[in-house]
């Protein structure tokens, strides 16, 4: 009961801290320059999502982080299933990218040829300061208690209600945000089942920055 206490106790404390930052915090952001701003981003990212979940699990956990963490390699018997599923799933979202911004399978081939890798590797930083936190840290916390399923469940919900803080404050309650719920709890999920599988948050890091990229090109 001490360690579940622990716990949301310091979840809690992320919440708050991560609402502030996303809210009135980022307004320091669109005073930067756009060279400046990415990195900013990214460190803010790996001070406010990483540390914590490194702090809470070698202080209260009293656990050795990157094993605790699945910060390690993945089982590689693994990998073959998880890659075909990470490859179909994101061929459906570049399907799905290219139908929302009104343009062919071959311009976003084009873009991601163009400014694929500088996005994808802007875009690792914070795919691994999630992956830690919520696929490290709260889905293994949740699935000590609840099991795998029942877990992953929640921790997804939670990793949506976390990119809930912006939105809302910048563009006020609205549908949008309710009908982008839906994929982004569907990206939680598969990202807790690749982490499961795998034993390792790397495929999900990957899969993770993967995802925005093809967003961010365009």
């Amino acid at each position: 009961m001490r360690g579940t206490q622990a716990f949301w106790a310091a979840f809690l404390l992320f919440v708050i801290v991560w609402t502030i930052r996303a809210t009135v915090a980022y307004q320091l952001d669109l005073t930067l320059d756009s060279a400046v701003r990415p990195v900013y981003s990214n460190a803010m990212k790996l001070a406010l999502w990483a540390a914590p979940a490194v702090v809470f699990t070698v202080l209260v956990r009293g656990d050795p982080a990157l094993h605790a963490l699945r910060v390690r390699l993945p089982i590689w018997r693994t990998l073959p299933a998880v890659t075909v599923l990470i490859v179909a799933y994101l061929a459906g979202v570049a399907w799905d990218v290219a139908r929302k911004h009104g343009v062919t399978l071959a311009q976003l081939g084009e873009a991601l040829a163009a400014r694929g890798v500088g996005t994808f590797a802007g875009a690792v930083p914070s795919a691994f300061s999630e992956e830690l936190m919520f696929r490290g840290l709260v889905l293994t916390e949740l699935t000590e208690r609840w099991g795998f399923w029942r877990g992953n469940l929640v921790s997804s919900a939670l990793f949506v209600a976390m990119h809930w803080q912006y939105r809302l404050w910048s563009d006020g309650v609205g549908l949008g945000v309710v009908a982008d719920a839906p994929a982004l709890f569907a990206i939680a999920l598969a990202l807790g089942f690749v982490t499961w599988r795998t034993g390792s948050i790397w495929p999900a890091v990957v899969f993770h920055a993967a995802n925005n990229t093809l967003s961010g090109v365009l």
